[in-house]
């Protein structure tokens, strides 16, 4: 989890030089786009460690807390910054598209999930008619033998 988390930092940073960069340069569509890839995969990667914490899955030590918390509030503050170099109307545009991708992700997951949980209960139901069958032979068996 270590390794993740300084990661994450290890992006932010290059962020922070990147959008210094668009700024001083005036470009704006492929360097913005790289940039908004980046802090997109950043906030996944952050999303990623929370939802592992959440399930369960790993304990994060006071360090690693504060890591990511610095992380959560550098992706805010890089996202302020994309903010005001990018057309109002772009940034809207931009967002809604990301959060229909964001959606349709979770949503996709969520079937899979679900389909996976169908099946496994499909699997479980035919394991216990198995037994039951197999107990009810065994059961008709002994009373056939027991009776005659």
């Amino acid at each position: 989890m270590l390794a993740e988390i300084s990661a994450v930092v290890g992006v932010l940073k290059t962020l922070n030089a990147g959008i210094k960069t668009v700024k001083e340069s005036g470009s704006h569509l492929s360097d913005l786009a790289g940039i908004f890839t980046s802090i997109t995969e950043t906030k996944v990667a952050v999303d990623n460690i929370e939802e592992a914490q959440k399930q369960g899955d790993t304990v994060l030590t006071q360090e690693q807390a504060l890591e990511l918390a610095w992380a959560k509030n550098e992706i805010r503050e890089r996202e302020k910054e994309l903010k005001k170099i990018t057309p109002r109307q772009v940034w809207r545009d931009m967002l809604a598209i990301q959060h229909k991708s964001v959606m349709q992700n979770k949503h996709r997951l969520e079937r899979e999930r679900l389909a996976k949980l169908r099946q496994q209960s499909k699997n479980d139901d035919m394991i216990k008619n198995i037994i039951g069958a197999v107990a009810l032979i065994a059961t008709a068996a002994a009373i056939y033998y027991f009776w005659n």
